[in-house]
């Protein structure tokens, strides 16, 4: 199972390479909704490795990050994730609270399919919105992404 998750974060990382490149070279056109979205990516993986990790977040859920700053942090976000994975049996409970406050405990597996899930979701997003603005965006389909 390690061997998937970290596949699964190695096309991760791919794609928000991607779609960093791609705000990079259109920042002065996309839209607060498309960065605040990528930044949001950024912060959740952040919020959510804090967790696993049993740290405090340096980040909040809807921080903008500045765009030339996003690339680190998504590197740093999966050289955290990988580490986690290669030294952690993912038969272990995560005990954490929300951003809400209420208490919760999880299986380590559930939190790194949600981390990749969560970013899917909002990607999807991005390109909507790219779309509805007239501009470019990458293909960020796993299937391609093998190929």
């Amino acid at each position: 199972m390690k061997e998937f998750f970290l596949d699964k974060f190695e096309y991760d990382l791919h794609a928000n390479r991607m779609w960093i490149e791609c705000i990079e070279k259109q920042e002065d056109l996309v839209s607060d909704f498309t960065l605040r979205s990528m930044s949001h990516i950024i912060n959740v993986h952040h919020i959510w490795n804090a967790r696993l990790l049993g740290r405090k977040p340096e980040s909040e859920l809807w921080d903008r990050l500045p765009v030339n700053f996003l690339q680190q942090l998504s590197n740093q976000n999966f050289r955290e994730t990988t580490d986690y994975l290669e030294h952690t049996e993912l038969t272990e409970k995560i005990n954490y609270h929300s951003s809400e406050g209420i208490r919760f405990d999880r299986s380590s597996v559930d939190v790194l399919y949600h981390i990749l899930n969560h970013s899917t979701y909002h990607r999807a997003q991005i390109v909507h919105d790219l779309k509805l603005n007239g501009l470019h965006h990458p293909s960020f389909n796993f299937i391609a992404y093998r190929n």
